[in-house]
């Protein structure tokens, strides 16, 4: 999609949320060392759930951060911040998290993993060797020690079920 945009010389902005400031700001630090403010084809805007609300991006990332076996997604259980969330974006949300997590929830995000993976269009970190080797380069990056890290059990959703599927 990125490509398409390039390939026309239209603007890409790309919207990253997450629901904790501390992971704003930690994301908004990372970002500031590979994006160029004057980039005129490309734009990120790193927000919480509430600051994205009445904005609107080309693609949105939102990283649901938890992991745990306990099903807990903190802020995310609320539908109302999950449907401010994923209705931001002009093109298709991707959502970034532990489908383990957002199965045991039992919320709405149960409900958005097991569609993404019906559809097709759910990508596992360790099956997905494309995204595998992204985050091996950013643990590599960080420095992380592999072992005690939470980036292998990380999944991607994309464009999965809309808005007026959150009225139920």
């Amino acid at each position: 999609m990125v490509l398409e945009f390039l390939k026309t010389r239209k603007k890409v902005s790309v919207g990253i949320i997450s629901p904790y400031k501390a992971r704003v700001y930690e994301i908004q630090q990372k970002v500031k060392l590979y994006i160029s403010v004057s980039d005129s084809h490309f734009s990120v805007s790193v927000r919480s759930v509430d600051g994205f609300q009445g904005g609107e991006e080309d693609i949105i990332i939102l990283s649901t951060v938890r992991s745990n076996g306990s099903g807990k997604v903190g802020f995310l259980s609320n539908r109302q911040r999950t449907n401010v969330a994923l209705t931001q974006a002009k093109y298709g949300p991707w959502k970034l998290g532990n489908a383990a997590t957002l199965i045991n929830s039992n919320s709405v995000w149960r409900e958005l993993v097991l569609d993404g993976k019906e559809r097709d269009c759910f990508h596992n970190a360790d099956e997905d060797n494309k995204l595998d080797l992204a985050i091996e380069d950013v643990i590599l990056e960080l420095e992380l020690d592999e072992s005690q890290s939470q980036f292998k059990k990380l999944t991607l959703v994309e464009k999965s079920l809309i808005a007026s599927n959150f009225s139920r």
